[in-house]
């Protein structure tokens, strides 16, 4: 008796679990309108009911609501079977069988049959060698009517499988071929543990509390089943999210919002519908150059005012930076620890846009700088840094160097190696690089410390936000910016800027 009951309680949990692989799928931009649970439109199909708001395709037709049946075993101990699906007892009924409730469905007035679908939803699997096998498509997990068709007469094994169908179904042969034409088997499905282990990494995605093996309640299939109780049967995504809010199944986040830094024009139209502030420079910055009677004071203080008149402590700020590697780095110079404020670059990827939010506890393993020094210039204290990650630019910053006749004392080099728009990985990365970057230039010589520090990059503006944010004990810097056009670079924002420090 113990075994029974539970067997049945876990194959009400289980239905549960199954009812939130589907609805979950509301919580993003979805193709299911509405999702039931214990739904009562067609009898006997009443675990699971999806209404789609845009037709779905199935075989050569489309469909717009599915109905589920979910079979739960507790263990491997038998499989599916042709006959299975004969038999009222497989279904844990005393009249009619799977087959016969299709059949049922397929003579209700109520429903348009030819678009609606009705699944088996078990972790048995099908039979090996049972004629089921030879039916069911793993392509959509339908009935292969073809092969069912084949054989004329009662002598072949398709003819004799017509032949008993029909009778027990008491369908003729060509009703028992539309009846078949909407039905799927799902066999072979998660068990509980696998299930659970989707829905965590979905209840995740969205912002929901997971479901730890820690606690022994069942808060997501508890709430399915006081719907039930209160006679709701019928829930689309605003609602499932308001239930999930009011039961506190959210996870507490702190504010966010998402703000841009702005000079270019081109490819940032985005920004409009996706940042709820924005900072934008062209009024100061013609694409990569000063306006006339510009100045890159005016550079940096617009963005001081903005950063003290429209940001704050308490919101956690998501920064997509479309300007230029300088303004980058000033960005984090000026968002440095001691503004107390949390910013988190948007870093453009090959996948698209990205939070290139840093984590010091990571444990992968990143490629590193290879690091080379050679002294150009002895007794001079002006030092130049180049930063080589997109591409390598050890040559085109040395031909700057000598034929703008700088002083350099000592040129180093921070070379990635493997030089690409991909060779940064992530936020860490870029943070761990502009640590190692850090680290070199605050071991520089004390007669070095005297001088300008000349910067020159190649790469992403992450992690030059990153490098501007540790800069403060850089002493003089000067940040140069590369001319494509004329093939060489020219001198942008220098540092400290007046009232700076």
């Amino acid at each position: 008796m113990g075994n029974s009951v539970a067997a049945r309680e876990l194959g009400d949990i289980y239905q549960a679990m199954v009812f939130w692989k589907y609805a979950i799928q509301m919580f993003r931009d979805s193709d299911i309108e509405q999702i039931g649970y214990e739904y009562g439109k067609v009898k006997s199909f009443d675990d699971i009911v999806i209404c789609y708001k845009k037709e779905q395709r199935f075989r050569d037709t489309y469909i717009d609501t599915e109905y589920i049946q979910v079979k739960f075993h507790l263990k491997q101990s038998d499989e599916i079977t042709m006959d299975n699906l004969l038999d009222p007892a497989f279904i844990n009924a005393k009249t009619n069988s799977f087959l016969q409730n299709v059949v049922n469905a397929y003579k209700n007035d109520k429903i348009d049959f030819s678009r609606s679908r009705f699944t088996m939803y078990s972790v048995w699997r099908i039979r090996p060698g049972d004629i089921l096998n030879k039916l069911i498509s793993n392509t959509n997990k339908a009935f292969d009517l073809n092969e069912l068709q084949k054989g004329k007469t009662e002598n072949s094994e398709m003819g004799r499988l017509r032949k008993k169908l029909c009778e027990r179904l008491s369908v003729s042969e060509s009703e028992l071929i539309d009846i078949l034409r909407q039905v799927r088997i799902k066999d072979g499905q998660e068990s509980m543990e696998s299930l659970k282990e989707i829905l965590n990494r979905e209840f995740s995605q969205y912002g929901l509390q997971p479901w730890p093996d820690s606690i022994d309640t069942l808060p997501y299939c508890d709430l399915v089943r006081a719907w039930n109780r209160s006679d709701i049967n019928m829930v689309n995504g605003e609602d499932i999210r308001n239930y999930c809010n009011k039961e506190g199944f959210f996870i507490a986040t702190p504010n966010v919002a998402s703000i841009a830094i702005k000079s270019f024009t081109r490819r940032t139209e985005w920004l409009t519908n996706w940042a709820s502030d924005v900072l934008d420079l062209a009024d100061i910055l013609d694409q990569r150059k000063l306006r006339e009677g510009k100045s890159w004071e005016d550079v940096f203080q617009s963005i001081e005012q903005f950063v003290s008149s429209r940001l704050n402590y308490e919101i956690e700020y998501h920064v997509a930076l479309e300007t230029l590697l300088s303004v980058s780095f000033t960005v984090g110079r000026i968002l440095n620890p001691k503004s107390g404020i949390k910013v988190i670059p948007v870093q453009k990827t090959l996948d698209g846009c990205m939070d290139w939010k840093r984590n010091d506890t990571n444990e992968l393993e990143y490629s590193k700088f290879v690091i080379s020094e050679e002294v150009l210039c002895n007794g001079e204290c002006d030092m130049a840094v180049s930063i080589g990650i997109t591409q390598d630019i050890n040559g085109d910053v040395k031909d700057f160097i000598e034929n703008s006749k700088l002083k350099i004392g000592l040129y180093k080099s921070f070379s990635l190696g493997d030089f690409g728009t991909d060779a940064v990985k992530d936020g860490t990365h870029a943070w761990q690089l502009a640590k190692q970057i850090n680290g070199e230039i605050s071991r520089r010589p004390g007669t070095l410390k005297k001088g300008i520090m000349h910067l020159f990059i190649a790469g992403p503006n992450s992690l030059m936000f990153y490098l501007g944010m540790q800069s403060m004990m850089y002493g003089k810097i000067q940040i140069y910016e590369f001319n494509a056009n004329e093939n060489t670079y020219y001198p942008t924002i220098s540092f400290p800027q007046k009232g700076e420090l």
